[in-house]
């Protein structure tokens, strides 16, 4: 395993890295070194140790953070999702309705005519009667 030196607070390490993994570990050591020069002003006041430890509470800070803002994005998107499903139930209900507004619609189509025939079959019908009517009225009169 190859090994990278590197100089931290004025100490030497060195870090055993696997080939493929070093562009990733000089990318983190360069973010370590920028969060330890948020505590330059420490420098010199307190030992090294401390120093790196105020760091690494600052990085555990941050994920702590990170995961609460995790946790709050996945209720999000859970409460997103149940409010989709709401939406698909609701989407799926108009469908339903407009299906049955059209059926009734042809139902009521049928009806009307329907209705229209039955009233030509009553006006026929009236007609015939009138004409009875009227037969039999006649033959009343030209018998009395």
């Amino acid at each position: 395993m190859p090994i990278l030196e590197i100089n931290i607070l004025g100490t030497k390490i060195e870090i055993n890295y696997q080939k493929d993994e070093k562009d990733k570990l000089i990318r983190l050591i360069k973010q370590f070194k920028l969060r330890l020069s948020e505590f330059e002003n420490l420098k010199g006041r307190f030992p090294d140790n401390k120093i790196i430890f105020l760091a690494a509470l600052k990085v555990e800070d941050d994920i702590f953070e990170l995961k609460k803002t995790l946790i709050n994005q996945k209720k999000m998107v859970n409460s997103l999702d149940v409010h989709r499903g709401k939406i698909d139930d609701k989407i799926q209900e108009i469908i339903n309705l407009k299906d049955q507004v059209s059926s009734l619609n042809i139902n009521n189509n049928k009806l009307e005519e329907q209705n229209k025939n039955n009233m030509k079959e009553f006006e026929k019908l009236n007609k015939k009667l009138i004409t009875i009517m009227d037969k039999i009225f006649n033959t009343n009169n030209n018998n009395d």
